[in-house]
């Protein structure tokens, strides 16, 4: 009997696959996360733009993670996404494989160049990139200045520690004398 239990434990097990998400109603919350419900996507393998982040384009700025951001929002446009779990990161986000219409998105951002393959965590997308390097894609044109989401989210932390004023006082009282 336990032989036979543990067989349909198995087969349940083979057949539901990957954990996925799909649904109609799809928030882009910058150019690799999406809300699907409740819950948070971020994008496996790559890393866009940040929201705030900018680029320089013929020396002019550039609003790059707002582009990255509208370009997934026009990808997905209104269409059923649907994503498959591959891990979980630090913030309790899931990271998935997204797919809308057919098309992978994560695969296209990257080839877009409006997001790097993020080699620290996968190799998945990393030919995408050479694709969006060879053509000179997004962040990848001529006469771009892009500094890597990874870099840029570096910089603005060591940037707001420094703009934090240091507490002389750590211990909360001070006898002044006069």
């Amino acid at each position: 009997m336990t032989w036979y239990a543990i067989r349909l434990v198995l087969l349940a097990l083979l057949l539901a696959g990957p954990a996925r998400a799909e649904e109609p109603g799809v928030r882009v919350l910058d150019g690799d996360t999406i809300k699907i419900g409740k819950v948070n996507y971020r994008l496996h393998g790559i890393d866009a733009p940040e929201k705030a982040q900018r680029c320089q384009r013929d020396n002019l700025d550039w609003l790059c993670g707002q582009e990255a951001a509208a370009y997934l929002r026009g990808l997905i446009a209104g269409r059923p996404v649907s994503c498959t779990e591959m891990d979980r990161d630090r913030y309790g986000r899931v990271v998935a494989v997204c797919h809308s219409g057919g098309l992978d998105l994560n695969r296209a951002m990257v080839r877009a160049g409006l997001a790097w393959a993020y080699l620290a965590y996968s190799r998945d997308y990393e030919a995408a990139e050479w694709e969006a390097q060879l053509l000179g894609n997004g962040v990848w044109a001529g006469n771009v200045l892009a500094e890597p989401a990874w870099d840029w989210r570096r910089a603005q932390k060591q940037q707001n520690r420094r703009a934090k004023p240091a507490n002389d006082n750590a211990g909360g009282s001070a006898r002044i004398r006069g």
